[in-house]
């Protein structure tokens, strides 16, 4: 059948601004590294700018390096191949970053903290935990009469699959601390030193109760 001119006319404007008719593609997770400057205030216009752009973050951690005046984040976030190019390709645009690498699952070490307290009042629950426990390497922090303390410190989907037994208990309180990880050695993904470190600024002097105005 012939095609009508209104639909010819949209596809024609589609075309020109750059979109696509296409179905998105597969929803995917990709983890990120960065090299970000050590400023005041950096950590909230960096999630600022994830936010306002729609993208969706799964787990951000930030933590000191080797490298004075820089700091490293940590990056999941979920989404098409398309929209994940654009958060790298936006992220290295930005004045406060140095350096974007993408780290493969395969080719790195990722790791996930979690900490979970989980309640063994029922008879049997407290071998169960712990049996399970020993079967992905955790560690019992602590116990009570009514209550298991456990750490698992592992690749994030091994994290997920042990909560995943977990939840068949009654957890009482659980902290995850999100991905950190590191390329492998010779692999592709690692972070360079920069020719040019920022300049870091002293501390100034901290003021006693009597150099402070009064309130």
């Amino acid at each position: 059948a012939p095609t009508s001119p209104g639909l010819a006319m949209f596809a024609s404007r589609l075309f020109r601004r750059g979109l696509s008719t296409a179905a998105p593609g597969p929803m995917l997770k990709k983890t990120f590294a960065a090299l970000v400057v050590d400023e005041p205030g950096v950590l909230s216009r960096i999630s600022g700018f994830f936010s306002a752009r729609g993208f969706n973050i799964d787990s951000l951690v930030v933590g000191t390096t080797n490298m004075p005046g820089l700091s490293r984040m940590t990056i999941v976030s979920s989404g098409t191949m398309s929209k994940l190019d654009q958060l790298r390709r936006q992220m290295e645009a930005m004045v406060q970053v140095r350096e974007v690498v993408e780290l493969q699952p395969e080719r790195s070490a990722l790791t996930d903290l979690l900490l979970v307290k989980v309640a063994t009042k029922v008879p049997g629950t407290r071998s169960k935990v712990v049996e399970i426990s020993n079967l992905f390497r955790a560690e019992v922090l602590d116990v009570s009469a009514d209550e298991l303390l456990v750490q698992v410190a592992d690749s994030p989907w091994k994290v997920d699959s042990f909560l995943a037994l977990m939840d068949k208990f009654e957890i009482v309180e659980l902290a995850r601390t999100g991905v950190v990880g590191l390329s492998g050695c010779g692999q592709p993904g690692q972070i360079s030193r920069p020719d040019v470190l920022p300049t870091v600024h002293k501390a100034g002097k901290k003021l006693s109760d009597a150099e402070l105005p009064p309130s």
